[in-house]
């Protein structure tokens, strides 16, 4: 891919007359096509951008003021980037959504509709006061398909680059505090990142700064960082609370800059983070260790977590870790392992007969003593015609999820018609997420994996409660013995997956 095609950038410039907007749609669903974006992305491109230049001239402009409005559309790290200038009157978007914006007939109507518009239908919306200048309304939409090396690269963006040699030597001291990230430091974390990732890292939010900072205003992350004595951001760790279980965290998002490796970063972030969760009464807490390398496992383990689930396939095999592995030989796998932070309670779960050992085994190494029962009736009763599940993908790194809320009758059936669907979107692997403490979960194990779904371990206290995981691989063919594990219970882990794999070789 050449630099013309990373850094493509175009501009239209229409008068401001409401007869140009249907130009505008087309100018930016043609470059939107280029870009790579399907057709419903598209559409919604079509839909912000159309929203927001209607809005612009009716709003902006004496209806027989003649001015004009430049549309400039640019390709930026895994999207398009949708630029709109014009001098017209100033758009303030907090007074706008604080008030009612209706129509006597009760619908939306006006700038607030417009505003509302544009951001369900962009990933991102911004507006720039440019002073004499006028002003520039943004809007980015992100890709959601395709490899991201198709795409990562934009203009002016430095290559990495191993540290030297030499530069930071492990014999040489380097001091450094650990504490919590403040919100100008988002971009060097993003930094970090990139240095130690490339664009390849799974979560991709964590290359964009404001959505750091609002990820962390909103609680949905709580991010520290290592900071050296000359005030470099060298490292950055987070608690995750994804499924908005405030009792139960995730300690992820954790990356220590290239040169400052080896000086103990990560252990501090760690406890740290431990700490903090102390305090705050969180119950437990889990995290996700990759096993192309087993220095991250190392560290959790120090601490107190147990192995008790694999993630076969989790993140694609583009994934990079610079100065740790050039590629990957396959998708990378990532390790379960929980820490029980305050003391258990006493729950029932109902595990499948021909896994109740090795689920046993698995709760005993992180410490936990469920009762184990079986379920009072000898044959499954559906007191629900319809299942509730929640399935949900992420096509960028390749896989997809369907968690299992309520057993219906027709549970088979919809499982099957998520996984079609999955496979069809060429997902590589679908994750099945079962509740433990549901009595139906004994006898529709066995049933799913008569699907091609297969047993990979178990992810307590999730949003399901005590789940049973269970993988399916999409024509994804993996080398177990590439898995490097640390602990004795993953090495067998390891194995118990591997012997159930209805894909080995």
């Amino acid at each position: 891919m050449s630099t013309a095609e990373r850094c493509l950038y175009s501009k239209l410039t229409i008068p401001t007359d409401t007869s140009y907007v249907g130009v505008v749609g087309a100018y930016v669903r043609q470059v939107a096509q280029n870009f790579g974006f399907d057709d419903t992305a598209c559409h919604a491109v079509v839909v912000g951008v159309e929203e927001a230049v209607s809005n612009i001239i009716k709003e902006a402009f004496e209806p027989d003021e003649r001015s004009t409005l430049d549309i400039s559309c640019e390709r930026v790290a895994m999207g398009l980037e949708v630029v709109i200038k014009d001098k017209g009157l100033p758009f303030k978007p907090a007074e706008i959504l604080s008030q009612k914006g209706e129509s006597d007939a009760g619908i939306m109507s006006g700038p607030r509709r417009a505003l509302i518009l544009m951001k369900q239908t962009m990933d991102e919306v911004s507006f720039r006061n440019l002073g004499s200048e006028g002003k520039e309304t943004h809007l980015v939409k992100y890709l959601q398909t395709g490899s991201i090396d198709n795409y990562y690269k934009v203009c002016e963006l430095e290559a990495y680059n191993e540290p030297l040699p030499g530069r930071r030597a492990l014999s040489e001291r380097v001091d450094f505090e650990v504490r919590p990230m403040q919100p100008s430091e988002a971009i060097e974390v993003s930094k970090c990142f990139y240095q130690s990732y490339g664009y390849s890292f799974v979560y991709k939010q964590i290359y964009y700064p404001d959505r750091i900072v609002e990820l962390n205003d909103t609680g949905q992350i709580s991010s520290v960082v290592a900071v050296s004595g000359d005030g470099e951001v060298i490292g950055h760790c987070a608690l995750l609370n994804w499924d908005s279980r405030p009792d139960v965290q995730e300690i992820g998002l954790a990356v220590v800059k290239p040169g400052y490796r080896g000086h103990g970063c990560l252990t501090r972030l760690t406890q740290y983070l431990i700490d903090k969760a102390k305090s705050e009464s969180v119950e437990a807490l889990f995290a996700l260790a990759a096993t192309n390398h087993t220095y991250s496992q190392q560290v959790i383990h120090r601490f107190g977590f147990n192995d008790c689930g694999l993630l076969i396939g989790f993140a694609p095999a583009t994934l990079s870790f610079k100065s740790l592995t050039e590629t990957l030989h396959q998708r990378e796998s990532y390790v379960i392992s929980f820490r029980q932070v305050k003391k258990p309670r006493n729950f029932r779960l109902f595990p499948p007969a021909h896994h109740r050992e090795f689920i046993q085994k698995l709760y005993s190494n992180i410490g936990l003593e469920p009762e184990l029962e079986l379920p009072a009736e000898s044959t499954p009763h559906f007191s629900e015609a319809h299942s509730k599940l929640t399935a949900a993908h992420y096509s960028p790194s390749g896989f997809g999820w369907i968690e299992i809320e309520v057993y219906g009758s027709d549970v088979l059936e919809e499982t099957k018609a998520r996984l079609k669907e999955f496979c069809l979107k060429h997902i590589d692997v679908i994750q099945l997420y079962c509740n433990l403490g549901d009595p139906l979960t004994y006898y529709m194990t066995d049933k799913f994996e008569q699907l091609g779904f297969f047993f990979a371990g178990i992810k307590p206290a999730s949003t399901l409660g005590d789940a049973l995981v269970l993988h399916y691989f999409n024509n994804v063919a993996i080398d177990y013995e590439r898995i490097k594990l640390t602990s004795t219970v993953g090495e067998e882990l390891r194995r118990y997956i591997k012997k159930h794999d209805p894909n080995r070789e």
